[in-house]
């Protein structure tokens, strides 16, 4: 007859649970740093896996359900075995935040098994090899939270050779003397000596600028002249717009596909620069060699770390959920229910809210509730549901495609890095910069054409000097004009402004632009080997510095109103410096309304 065993322990530990969180829930690291041997995936049916794992002389298999968890406080999972020892395993995991600060974690684990040496094996294993591993673990991770703006701690550190960190040093110059500050290149020094294997496979330089405290492109630039130097490998990652994982990986830009698959979840989908192709980056073998090790967990909470609650109420029940989220838009989705729920988290929102699913679906209102709510999922249906709640908005630590290609030292370092030719990729919405000069064929015909055009490639430098510096890249030059791009309105607004202002103070015949900035989405091409832009936001922007007479900036309704330019104007702009105006745009039938800015 099966036997149950209970083992419950409690840690207090310094670290909040939100900062715990990313660590203590990755259960694949977690089973790896405990000792745990790896699985093997045999199947997954609606979600459910079946899995094997061989320890000497025994070989177990189960069928592991879905994990549940709610983002930062808790999270489970159940397995039913069919062969080996065990006939099930529940486990369960919560951090409780303390008055005093910190986390008291409690872990449980409820083992039913049958075998005759159970109640001597298990006692041991479980509550005394078992529990001493979980808690140095923990004690680990809690104090690489604590260490979040430091030193990163492992708990597998290989470290590296001398010769590769002889190789590193000599690289590094050429990544200094390419503008990295010194400081940064030895963080990046640090981390790749005593960062583990798992912590290395992909590294994304958005999540560790924001480990270290510093800018985020400051990082993505070390990274992409690391990269050029052999010190790093870059990938393009293809993820499903549905659970957010990886479905392909890419060395090149040019592999990628507009149209992939993903295995995981049976679906086919496109693919999008600002959305779901992420550039990351691991080792160079010559530097540091990356196993890529076992699988030891398959259901981890942070294989999507975009679900912040996932939780299974049984028909015609409900439950309490507490949440923690952040200032933005979700959804909430019910298993066996069409459609779903839109919910926006504000500050002002509420403190509690019932969320209702039937057989047929959800309400279509949106639900505005708090920052800390407790979410009452009733399942109103005769089937059980699981409810999962995600963030609408893909993760702001993810370097895109888009974030990555608008960058001057990506097109300076890596101008062979384009699509297919024929491919074409969306991007959902890009900032592009069209200058012209005023009178510039006076201007060849009045000094002489080696002086116009030493004036003329100095402009050019001006422009492409302060496009750079705002996270901007030149796309091409067309004569005397200047395509750019920018992934935020304000980054070319300010470029221009900063451009024009230098310009007008580098001597005679004085030198005016005329510019035009619109964001909108585009559709990324290879043109004659290089990366360019294609679509009506294209078309519009070209057109609009033939409504600026020299010394102006021409804004359309979408740049704008974009809340960071409206600051911007709001602080820096004089009343008078800016006037609305409605024109008609070349191909296009309907009025634009538009705003000129005198530089």
């Amino acid at each position: 007859m099966a036997q149950e065993f209970h083992f419950s322990w409690q840690w207090d530990l310094q670290s909040p649970p939100e900062a715990l969180w990313s660590l203590a829930s990755d259960t694949n690291r977690f089973n790896r740093d405990t000792g745990q041997p790896e699985v093997e995936m045999l199947g997954n049916v609606k979600g459910t896996k079946k899995l094997r794992m061989k320890i000497p002389l025994v070989r177990m298999e189960w069928e592991e359900e879905p994990f549940e968890w709610t983002y930062p406080y808790s999270f489970g999972v159940v397995r039913r075995y069919g062969a080996g020892p065990l006939e099930e395993m529940r486990v369960r995991v919560t951090l409780e935040p303390l008055e005093k600060g910190g986390t008291r974690l409690t872990y449980q684990t409820v083992i039913l098994s049958g075998h005759l040496l159970a109640p001597l094996a298990i006692p041991f294993a479980i509550g005394v090899v078992a529990k001493r591993r979980f808690e140095k673990a923990f004690r680990l991770y809690d104090r690489m939270a604590a260490k979040r703006g430091g030193a990163v701690e492992v708990s597998r550190p290989r470290g590296l050779s001398p010769g590769s960190r002889a190789r590193f040093r000599s690289q590094r110059e050429v990544v200094i003397g390419q503008g990295t500050e010194a400081s940064l290149a030895a963080r990046l020094e640090e981390f790749l000596d005593r960062a583990d294997d798992l912590s290395l496979q992909r590294i994304r330089p958005y999540a560790l600028a924001d480990r270290w405290g510093v800018s985020r492109r400051a990082v993505l630039e070390m990274f992409l002249r690391a990269t050029r130097a052999g010190i790093l490998d870059m990938s393009w990652d293809l993820l499903c717009p549905s659970c957010r994982g990886l479905a392909d990986g890419h060395s090149h830009l040019a592999e990628v596909h507009g149209a992939s698959h993903c295995n995981t979840c049976q679906i086919d989908f496109t693919a999008n620069f600002d959305h779901n192709i992420e550039v990351v980056f691991k080792p160079n073998p010559s530097v540091r060699p990356v196993r890529f090790e076992a699988v030891f967990c398959v259901g981890s909470p942070q294989l999507q770390p975009h679900v912040v609650m996932t939780q299974r109420v049984a028909a015609l029940k409900s439950l309490p959920v507490p949440v923690r989220l952040e200032t933005g838009r979700y959804t909430l989705r019910a298993s066996s229910a069409p459609g779903s729920k839109s919910l926006y988290a504000e500050a002002q929102g509420l403190a509690k809210a019932d969320l209702r699913v039937t057989a047929y679906g959800w309400t279509p209102e949106e639900e505005r509730v708090s920052l800390l709510p407790t979410l009452n999922l009733v399942n109103a249906s005769e089937a059980d549901q699981t409810f999962t709640l995600e963030r609408t908005a893909w993760s702001d630590q993810a370097a895109t495609a888009a974030d990555v290609t608008a960058l001057q030292v990506f097109r300076d370092l890596f101008a062979t890095e384009v699509v297919r030719p024929g491919e074409e990729i969306s991007i959902g919405s890009v900032t592009l910069m069209f200058t012209d000069l005023r009178d510039s064929t006076r201007m060849y015909r009045t000094i002489g054409d080696a002086s116009a055009f030493g004036r003329v490639r100095e402009h050019f430098e001006i422009l492409e000097k302060h496009i750079a510096g705002e996270g901007g890249a030149i796309v091409k030059t067309m004569g005397d004009a200047v395509m750019a791009t920018f992934r935020h309105p304000i980054s070319a607004l300010k470029a221009v402004w900063q451009a024009q202002t230098e310009i007008a103070k580098r001597g005679e015949p004085m030198l005016w632009l005329k510019v035009g900035l619109h964001q909108g989405p585009c559709i990324v091409v290879n043109l004659n080997d290089r990366l360019d832009y294609f679509g009506s936001t294209v078309n519009i922007t070209a057109r609009l510095p033939g409504f600026s007479q020299g010394g102006e900036v021409i804004l359309t309704e979408d740049v704008y109103d974009d809340p960071e330019v409206g600051g911007y104007l709001a602080q820096n702009i004089p009343p008078s410096a800016l006037s609305r105006f409605t024109g008609n745009v070349k191909g296009f039938d309907e009025p634009f309304t538009m705003w000129k800015l005198k530089v």
